[in-house]
């Protein structure tokens, strides 16, 4: 799941209006506001609510939406996308100059980002403040959760990595722009291959052969992807975090996901917490992509000592409804006419409830039947991520050709995309070849804290008879002398 969130905060960040107050007369809970304003959303909770009692409303807020590109209001809302949709490693240099200067260490002439160390460790650059766990990165939500913190300073740990090895080459001989131009470009094609050929995969099955880059193809987010898809992995959460020391035993600092929303930060300051961190994430599976949600997400999401929690499964229903997002059946009817994706047909769009036994449940769709009036009425959200998943893959048909589809658009469409050879952008045959060595197990042996030496190659699957860990010394590396 955690690549899903970095990658996502790559790709898309919608816009909120600001409202003062909010829509509820309690902030984020409490009781409609009289006379609320045109963009509150709210969600309304009904009496007896066995979390949410005494209150009937959970605050939410509308995206804010943009015109045409002539300038004038289109009739329905087209939400804004507030970053790079491009896979640019935005989240890891920022989304526009000033952020990436603010990023950047111009002072030792080898193109470094910037960065901190505390207690002996090299962790995320800290803002003017006091506050020892106030990380920047190239994205704002970099601290929502100490899990995806940790993946951010992978990150700048390997930006910082590769700039020096092609430093150690060249020396003073180049400028501080070049080291941190061509570090950025490596990282980036690093991070579009760990994705194309380690991650998707993972979720999708079958691999999907590398097209030939064509710019007719729209290179946008889709809504139904931002809005609905590429949300299943809100499912795939685990409400107990596991932390594993070097000799493999659980230690017993792990912790629960809903305490450290947006707070967890300070976590990343104990030296032994990334590398156990880690290997939690390579040695506890993500849970199903289904209609089950841990409590950290349904109730507890960005609580406080004194508030309740948001649901966020509600909220990805809402912001669906927000965003004009189609139902699932149409969504799905939709996937099968325009499918070119081969390996991803859906079934045929259901027209009664019990239409859904071949992707669905029998008791997922009995619930169905017990929420929506009509099987037309059910959410796009909803209703993909309750399909049975297709073999292979951790999503059902509809997600995964919403998925597959917006990914393959993005690499048809990118001349920087890094396996799109051939034109004077491009890495040479040599250097192409050494990225493609690059794995995720890599990343993680050359920039761990030193206690993880041994890795299962597939780091996106468990260890295995299939796939044991060995010494990170016979994981393959990218030569740079090639650069």
């Amino acid at each position: 799941m955690q690549w899903g969130q970095f990658m996502d905060h790559d790709l898309t960040q919608t816009p909120q209006f600001t409202i003062t107050g909010g829509c509820c007369d309690g902030g984020r809970f409490g009781n409609v506001t009289a006379n609320p304003n045109a963009e509150c959303l709210h969600i309304p909770i009904p009496s007896g609510d066995p979390v949410y009692s005494n209150v009937n409303c959970m605050n939410m807020i509308r995206s804010t939406y943009g015109p045409r590109l002539d300038g004038t209001m289109p009739p329905h809302r087209q939400q804004i996308n507030a970053i790079t949709h491009w896979i640019d490693g935005s989240q890891i240099y920022g989304n526009n100059n000033s952020t990436a200067q603010l990023l950047r260490d111009t002072s030792s002439g080898k193109g470094l980002l910037a960065f901190s160390v505390q207690n002996g460790q090299v962790l995320l650059p800290t803002s003017p403040s006091t506050c020892a766990d106030c990380f920047v990165a190239g994205d704002n939500r970099v601290r929502e959760q100490p899990l995806l913190t940790v993946m951010h300073t992978l990150w700048l740990r390997e930006h910082n990595r590769v700039a020096n090895a092609l430093y150690a080459k060249f020396g003073s001989s180049r400028s501080d722009e070049f080291y941190y131009q061509e570090a950025r470009r490596i990282v980036i094609a690093e991070f579009q291959h760990i994705t194309y050929r380690e991650y998707l995969p993972v979720i999708l099955g079958p691999e999907i052969p590398v097209p030939p880059l064509d710019t007719r193809f729209n290179p946008a987010i889709f809504n139904e992807f931002a809005a609905a898809a590429f949300r299943m992995g809100h499912s795939q959460l685990r409400s107990f975090i596991k932390l594993f020391e070097a000799d493999g035993t659980a230690r017993n600092q792990s912790f629960f996901l809903g305490n450290s929303f947006l707070t967890g930060a300070f976590r990343l300051l104990n030296p032994k917490f990334i590398d156990n961190a880690l290997r939690g994430q390579l040695l506890t599976p993500a849970q199903s992509v289904d209609e089950c949600f841990a409590p950290d997400v349904t109730s507890q999401l960005f609580r406080t000592t004194t508030a309740l929690g948001a649901d966020l499964v509600a909220i990805n229903m809402q912001r669906g409804r927000d965003h004009g997002l189609p139902p699932y059946v149409r969504a799905r009817q939709i996937a099968l006419e325009n499918s070119g994706l081969k390996p991803y047909p859906p079934p045929p769009p259901p027209m009664t409830f019990d239409d859904l036994a071949p992707t669905h449940s029998l008791e997922v769709i009995k619930s169905l039947k017990a929420v929506y009036k009509s099987v037309e009425d059910i959410d796009l959200y909803i209703g993909g991520v309750t399909e049975r998943p297709l073999p292979g893959a951790a999503v059902g048909p509809t997600f995964a050709y919403i998925i597959a589809q917006q990914f393959d658009n993005l690499r048809r469409t990118d001349r920087f995309f890094y396996a799109n050879l051939g034109q004077t952008v491009s890495f040479t045959p040599r250097q192409f070849d050494e990225i493609r060595k690059v794995s995720l197990a890599r990343i993680i042996c050359d920039n761990n804290d030193g206690t993880i030496t041994q890795i299962q190659p597939m780091a996106f699957r468990r260890p295995s008879r299939y796939n044991m860990p060995i010494p990170c010394a016979k994981i393959p590396e990218v030569n740079f002398n090639y650069y």
